[in-house]
């Protein structure tokens, strides 16, 4: 029984010399199969950014309501944080926003939410 289709295949092969010419190698097949799913990760993760994106510029547009202010604020946002974390940032104390419980890296871009704005005024204002 497992004879017919050993010859089956044998007999495309020696047939159609083009499909044993198109055979890749099992490794190289694994390795192709793995570069598309990386790829189709970083699809992903370029949606989930995307979206992550357009609800802050939506939350900014909700809250403040001026276009020049939000791209300027957002711009320079970092992406660890929402446009409400700003507000919270921006409105509360390092105590009420639990600054010490925060690991390094948030710490570092905590400290940015307030020159981010304070840049931000300065630069709608000098356009007056």
């Amino acid at each position: 029984m497992l004879m017919r289709p050993m010859v089956a295949i044998a007999f495309l092969f020696l047939t159609y010399p083009s499909i044993a010419q198109d055979a890749k190698p099992l490794d190289q097949l694994r390795k192709q199969e793995q570069k598309e799913h990386l790829l189709n990760k970083l699809d992903d993760l370029d949606a989930v950014l995307e979206r992550l994106s357009r609800k802050r510029e939506t939350d900014c547009a909700k809250a403040i309501g001026y276009k020049p202010f939000c791209e300027c604020v957002l711009r320079d946002l970092p992406v660890a944080w929402t446009f409400l974390d700003y507000v919270a940032i921006t409105t509360g104390t390092k105590e009420e926003n639990g600054y010490v419980k925060m690991d390094k890296e948030y710490q570092s871009a905590y400290e940015k939410g307030a020159p981010i704005r304070d840049k931000c005024v300065r630069a709608i204002n000098a356009k007056r």
